[in-house]
């Protein structure tokens, strides 16, 4: 009747240790035998981006990891599209009917692009970090389908009327170049709202490779930092300036290259 309680009592005991050692705080890094980091399930981040030139981006990205220095995500963006000779003017004019003063405006400008990206891809860790600090260095890739938002860009500009300080908004459609690109007549830029019924879609794809730094790799909590090249090609007219005696050295381009730094703030489970 002893042993068969005694060996009850001992699986118990290895039990509950096997347990113990498998219950760790949340906040703490989980090391197999080997002393490689822990194993997480899921990512979730969401991103901030800043890219060349002058564009700025939000999104999130989701993964399954497949090793502890492995995962496959897919990822949803949405951000700008610049042309790189894009440069904003402030006249500060003041409308002396309405006493409003004006909006800082780009000469030349024709359309305003956006992109909405959802992307396939890999982040593979090179180095190990140390257990309690420090950075793991990889690489992240992904590529996949991109939908354009094409908006004509508005001025206001001097409705020409004698003595009557009206402004009116215009868009640039080819034969009113001489008002579009006559700075003597510009005001400022519309309000974004104008045109906003008049948005067209571009379809196309994207890439992007970026080197990948985690901070706290393998904690509960996701910091990272990547710096990388994307390029987006899409279809159809994607103008986004002027191409004119008035605007020189400007030419545009179905595909649009950024040099971009992304800040990755989430949590695994």
């Amino acid at each position: 009747m002893m042993r068969p309680l005694s060996l009850l009592v001992l699986c118990f005991l290895l039990t509950s240790v096997v347990a113990a050692q498998q219950r760790l705080p949340g906040n703490s890094n989980i090391y197999g035998a080997t002393g490689k980091g822990l194993v997480y399930d899921n990512e979730l981040t969401f991103n901030m981006s800043l890219a060349s030139p002058r564009n700025f981006l939000i999104g999130m990205r989701s993964g399954k990891l497949v090793t502890f220095d492995e995962m496959k995500f897919w990822s949803l963006s949405f951000g700008d599209l610049r042309h790189s000779r894009e440069r904003r003017e402030n006249p500060d004019r003041i409308n002396l009917l309405t006493n409003r003063v004006s909006r800082a405006y780009v000469f030349g400008k024709q359309n305003q692009l956006y992109a909405l990206r959802v992307g396939f891809g890999k982040r593979k860790y090179l180095s190990e970090k140390a257990r309690q600090r420090g950075v793991a260095v990889g690489y992240s890739y992904e590529f996949g389908p991109t939908i354009g938002f094409l908006k004509p860009y508005y001025l206001e500009v001097d409705a020409g009327e004698p003595n009557s300080n009206r402004i009116v908004d215009i868009k640039y459609t080819g034969d009113n170049a001489s008002d579009f690109l006559n700075q003597d007549r510009i005001f400022g830029a519309s309000a974004w709202t104008q045109g906003i019924d008049e948005i067209s879609i571009r379809p196309g794809i994207h890439a992007k490779v970026a080197a990948h730094f985690g901070f706290g790799a393998y904690d509960e909590m996701a910091k990272s930092l990547e710096a990388g090249i994307s390029a987006d090609y899409l279809l159809g007219d994607t103008d986004i300036m002027i191409e004119s005696d008035l605007t020189p050295g400007v030419s545009n381009s179905p595909l649009h290259v950024s040099l971009f730094i992304n800040v990755q703030l989430g949590k695994r489970w």
